[in-house]
């Protein structure tokens, strides 16, 4: 593969990556539903494409990081170790996409990312004890249920739309070894 194609591809797929990450900031316009945002479609999405790992998940990470300085979001290391693991999952399905690993992948990722971000001692407002950690993951439920279905429908525009640039140009294919 030459260099341009390996370019044109990166360019790509980095678009795509950012333009999901920018729906993080559907919030300040329309009404919100907590965890309904292409993040978790995103991380899977640039597991399963980018050829180099390092790349699938410095994409993501660098996505979030800038839409959490225009958002004012404070940092959080437990929400960036959910997101590596989403990456992981698509990274797990790289080779072998297809609506069934997709859909398996981001059901995978998006319940890591509750197990992660909802274990009670990373928030103060709950008992840390067994009490306080079943709490935690009892409040978040809804919004896992609303995470699998933002990866659902993100997901399909993601990898669907990246397909159909890969058949209308299909120097942005990955060369498979």
């Amino acid at each position: 593969m030459t260099k341009t194609v390996l370019s044109s591809r990166f360019l790509v797929l980095s678009g795509l990556v950012l333009l999901a990450a920018c729906t993080r900031a559907l919030p300040l316009y329309v009404p919100h539903i907590w965890n309904f945002t292409a993040v978790g479609a995103l991380a899977i999405f640039a597991g399963a494409q980018f050829q180099n790992k390092a790349t699938a998940v410095l994409v993501p990470l660098t996505a979030m990081a800038i839409s959490d300085s225009f958002l004012g979001s404070g940092f959080n290391i437990a929400v960036y170790i959910g997101f590596i693991a989403m990456v992981l999952c698509g990274m797990v399905i790289r080779g072998k996409i297809t609506p069934m690993s997709i859909a398996l992948s981001s059901v995978a990722g998006a319940v890591f990312f509750f197990l992660i971000t909802n274990f009670a001692f990373l928030y103060p407002w709950y008992p840390h004890n067994l009490n306080g950690v079943i709490q935690s993951y009892v409040m978040g439920l809804p919004f896992l249920r609303n995470m699998i279905i933002a990866d659902a429908i993100y997901g399909t525009m993601l990898f669907g739309g990246f397909y159909l640039l890969e058949k209308g140009f299909p120097k942005l294919a990955m060369v498979r070894a």
